[in-house]
Formats: structure tokens, C-alpha cells, sequence
């Protein structure tokens, strides 16, 4: 291999390593440059300036991900707000069914408390006679049931007690399901209907707590009902929307793509800072650009410095190159117009073959012309 071809591959080596580094001072120049900036607005005299444009460029960036972390934040918020009310909402039912049942147990204490009392007829109504029957049944259900306790007999006896043991157990269990349900449907007639005069004292009581109870049950419902509201906002919002956790997966790759692009915005800032130079002997730049002097540094100085010495580098490898490769294209010609040469030479010697090969079949052919001439005049002569 052409030992001028691993000179090239090395000059392309370091060419790109200068880049690289040329870049990354680019880059961090333009980035110092813009944080320097901040919110100052250098360029606001010349709308015009190509800084300026790369400048709201890159504010723009900012903004679009100041917006994005905002939206997961508020996202985070409802997710956990969300749980919040959750765990909130699932308490309160748990305590709304036990005042629930509360509620319901004492309610059939103040019916069986209430129903006796004649000043509360208005009230129970026909469900003192309920009563009255219910009772005698589930007396004469309990006593029938002490009576099959103490029978004795066979086998036979012994299926048929069992059997009745069975139906009037079962009875007995509805008859006082229903009796249960009588006090209650007095209670809560009495509860619902506020009465201002108290009965006896144990009545009075058990009044008091199921009142106590009742309030705080519709307090308990009150705040359940304002929790699954404002559950039910947020969950309706989210399905307007998608998930909050593919939402903010969907902003989190929009930010991480922005981030992206810094790069680049920090580049090109930093390369048209450089053509800044208020260093002695140097030629003054733009207007616009002469703009950011406010901004550097010493150390700024430094960084341009290295910038431009890179560029000096980057172009004396690219010239070797180019020298380099104009020696292999003059070294290629050269060898194409001998391989051509050689061509010509073969194709003069086929040419030479060629022009003696013709004359002698030319002479040929006066020779034969000269005896056909000969043979003619022959046949002539002696007609």
C-alpha cells in the first residue's frame, strides 16, 4: 500500500480530533456565553442579529422544558392526590358501614324501646299487634323447641325429632329476622320524625346517640360523596388525556429530545461568538457581535485562542490532504497516459501487420488481374 495513503488516514485522524476539540470549546463557549446572558436582552436594538435569533432560539428550548417539568410535576400532584383520596374514600366507607350499622342496631333498640309506650301509637301504629304475634310465635317456636330436646326414641323417632328440630329452628330465625325488622322500621319513623317530646329515660338516651349517630352518618356521607367528586375530576381528567404515568413518560422523552438539542444551540452560538475579537491587533467585528464584549473574559480570550489555533490545525491537515491527494491523482494520470501509450504502440504494430498484409494482397491481385489479361488475349487469338 502507498505509504502517502497511511499519511492521509493519519492527517484525517487528527483533522477530526481537532474538530472534536474545536467543537466542544464551541460548544462550552456558547453555553457560558448564553448562562452569562441570562435574562438580558443584548441584542433587543438589532431584532436582525443572528445572535439574537440563536439566542430566543435557545430561550425557547428553555422554556419548552421549564413548561414539560412543570406538567410532570402537576401530574405527580394529581397521581398522589389521587392515591390520597383513595386511601381517604375507602377509610370512609369502611366507617361509613360501621355507623351504618351502628345506626341500624340502635335504631332497633329505640323501635323495642318505643313500641310499648302508648304515648308513641301515632307512630307504631298496627306494628304493636306485629309484635304481639311475633313474640308468641318465637315463644311457642322456643318452647316447642325445649320439648323435641327432651323427646327420646328409635332411629326412626330420632330422624323425625331432628327433622322438626330443623323446621322450627329455621322459623324461629325468620320470626325474629322479622321482629328485628318491626323495631327498626318503629325506630326510624320515630328518628325521621324529630320528635321534640323525650319518652322515659332509657328511651331518651338511646334517642340522643341515634341522633348522634345519624348526624354523624350524613357527615360521613357528606365527605365521601365531596371526596369521590374530586376523585372523579381528576380520574376524568386522565381519561381525557391518557395515563398520568404514560403522560409523563410522553413528557420526559420531550425533554430528554430538547436537552438534545442544546448542543447544537450552544455551538453555534459559540461559533459566531468567536468571530468576536477586541483583542490588540485584531480586526473589529460586527456591530452586533461587538454586542457581547460585556460577557467575556479573560479566560474567554483563552478559549478563542485555542479555537483559532485549531483552525490553523484543521487547515493545514486538510491542505496536506489535498496535497497528498493531488500527488496520488498526478501519479494515477501519469500512469493512465502510459497505459494508453502502450495501447497506441499495440495498436500501431496491429496497424503495420495490417498495411503489409494489405499490400501484399494487393499484388496479388495484379498479378491475377495480369494472367486473367494474358488468358484472355489467348483465347482471342486462336478463335
Amino acid at each position: 500500500m502507498d505509504e502517502r495513503k497511511n499519511i492521509i488516514k493519519v492527517l484525517e485522524e487528527k483533522k477530526t480530533s481537532d474538530t472534536d476539540e474545536k467543537n466542544r470549546l464551541l460548544e462550552g463557549l456558547g453555553e457560558t456565553l448564553l448562562n452569562r446572558i441570562g435574562d438580558s436582552e443584548p441584542f433587543k436594538d438589532d431584532p436582525g442579529s443572528v445572535l439574537g435569533a440563536v439566542l430566543e432560539e435557545y430561550r425557547l428550548l428553555q422554556k419548552e422544558i421549564a413548561e414539560s417539568s412543570e406538567m410532570i410535576k402537576a401530574l405527580e400532584a394529581d397521581t398522589r392526590k389521587q392515591k390520597e383520596l383513595e386511601a381517604i374514600i375507602a377509610e370512609k366507607e369502611k366507617e361509613h358501614s360501621r355507623t351504618e350499622s351502628e345506626l341500624d342496631e340502635i335504631t332497633v333498640i329505640l323501635g323495642k324501646q318505643l313500641l310499648p309506650d302508648p304515648e308513641f301509637d301515632d307512630i307504631s301504629g298496627s306494628s304493636k299487634q306485629q309484635e304481639e304475634n311475633l313474640i308468641l310465635k318465637i315463644e311457642d317456636l322456643e318452647k316447642k323447641l325445649e320439648e323435641l330436646e327432651e323427646q327420646k326414641g328409635g332411629f326412626l323417632g330420632w330422624l323425625g325429632k331432628n327433622a322438626q328440630m330443623a323446621m322450627s329452628k329455621n322459623l324461629l330465625q325468620r320470626n325474629r329476622s322479622t321482629l328485628q325488622r318491626l323495631y327498626r322500621s318503629v325506630g326510624k319513623k320515630f328518628l325521621s320524625m324529630e320528635q321534640e317530646k323525650i319518652p322515659d329515660t332509657e328511651a331518651a338516651e338511646t334517642l340522643q346517640k341515634a341522633r348522634e349517630i345519624k348526624d354523624q352518618l350524613s357527615s360521613i356521607e357528606a365527605d365521601l360523596a365531596e371526596q369521590i367528586a374530586e376523585r372523579k375530576k381528576i380520574t376524568e381528567t386522565f381519561g381525557a388525556e391518557g395515563t398520568p404515568a404514560r403522560r409523563i413518560t410522553g413528557f420526559e422523552k420531550r425533554i430528554a429530545h430538547v436537552k438534545g438539542q442544546f448542543s447544537k444551540v450552544y455551538v453555534r452560538f459559540g461559533t459566531l461568538a468567536a468571530t468576536f475579537e477586541p483583542r490588540a491587533g485584531k480586526k473589529q467585528s460586527a456591530p452586533w457581535i461587538k454586542k457581547l464584549a460585556p460577557f467575556f473574559n479573560e479566560k474567554d480570550h483563552e478559549v478563542l485562542e485555542k479555537i483559532e489555533l485549531l483552525d490553523t490545525q484543521i487547515a493545514e491537515r486538510e491542505l496536506g490532504i489535498k496535497k497528498i491527494n493531488a500527488s496520488l491523482s498526478i501519479d494515477k494520470k501519469n500512469a493512465e497516459i502510459e497505459k494508453l501509450n502502450k495501447a497506441i504502440e499495440n495498436q500501431q504494430e496491429k496497424i503495420t501487420f495490417a498495411e503489409e498484409a494489405i499490400s501484399g494482397y494487393k499484388k496479388k491481385i495484379a498479378a491475377s488481374e495480369t494472367e486473367i489479361e494474358e488468358l484472355e488475349t489467348f483465347l482471342k487469338e486462336n478463335e
